[in-house]
C-alpha cells in the first residue's frame, strides 16, 4: 500500500495525476468573468488626494486575481469582452457555453462616506448563483449589507444563463479609492470572497 501512495505521489507531482483541488468542485466548469463598463466607459470614479480612480480600473483589477484563483483550481475563465452591448456581452458568455457570469462592479455616490455592499439579480437561477457570493462579500468587506436586488435593467435580464451583478462596495468612498491607489487589499478580499462564493456554488450543484 505505501508503495502505490509514493508512486500516486511521484506522478502527481510530475503532473501526470490531477491534484485534489484540481478536480471538484471546478473540474469542467466556465466561469465568465465581466467586468464593468471598460471600452471608453469610465464608471464611477472615486478620487484619493485628487487622484481619480475609474471604477473599471477596479473592476479590471478584481477580475484579473479572481481569474487567476480559479484557474489555480482547475476552472476554465471566460473574460467578457468589454463592448457597449450588455445584451451583447451575455450573449458572448453563452456562446463561450460558460456555467455561469459574473458581472463586477462598484457603486458610486456623491457621499464619498456612503459605503455598503449590494448585488443585483433577475431570475431563479441567479439567486442560487448570488447567494453564496453576496454572503462572502459581506463577510469579507465587513460592511453594511444591503442584500440581493431584482435587477431589470442589468445585464441579469438577459438570457438564461445564471448570472449576479455585484457591487462590492463604493470606490467614490474616499477609504476604497485610496486603498486601489495603495495596497489594493480591497482588491485581494473581494477575489478571494467571490472565489469561495463560486466554491460553495458549485459544491452544491455537484452535491
Amino acid at each position: 500500500m505505501k508503495k502505490v501512495f509514493f508512486i500516486a505521489a511521484a506522478l502527481t507531482l510530475a503532473g501526470v495525476l490531477p491534484t485534489a483541488r484540481a478536480i471538484a468542485p471546478f473540474d469542467g466548469k466556465i466561469v465568465a468573468l465581466d467586468a464593468g463598463h471598460g471600452g471608453g466607459e469610465t464608471g464611477a470614479v472615486g478620487y484619493c488626494l485628487g487622484t481619480p480612480i475609474a471604477e473599471a480600473d477596479v473592476n479590471l483589477a478584481v477580475r484579473a486575481e479572481l481569474k487567476t484563483l480559479l484557474e489555480g483550481a482547475g476552472a476554465s475563465v471566460f473574460e467578457v469582452p468589454q463592448i457597449a452591448s450588455r445584451k451583447g456581452r451575455v450573449a458572448a458568455a453563452e456562446d463561450a457555453n460558460a456555467d455561469v457570469l459574473i458581472s463586477i462592479h462598484h457603486n458610486g455616490s456623491t457621499n464619498t462616506s456612503t459605503d455598503y455592499t449590494q448585488s443585483f439579480v433577475t431570475q431563479k437561477n441567479d439567486k442560487e448563483l448570488a447567494r453564496p457570493i453576496h454572503s462572502a462579500l459581506v463577510a469579507a468587506l465587513g460592511l453594511p449589507d444591503r442584500g440581493i436586488k431584482n435587477d431589470g435593467y442589468g445585464m441579469t435580464v438577459y438570457g438564461s444563463l445564471p448570472g449576479v451583478l455585484t457591487e462590492a462596495y463604493f470606490i467614490t468612498d474616499t477609504d476604497e479609492a485610496c486603498d486601489f491607489l495603495g495596497s489594493r487589499t480591497r482588491v485581494s478580499t473581494e477575489a478571494q470572497a467571490m472565489y469561495t462564493g463560486l466554491t460553495k456554488y458549485f459544491a452544491a450543484q455537484s452535491g
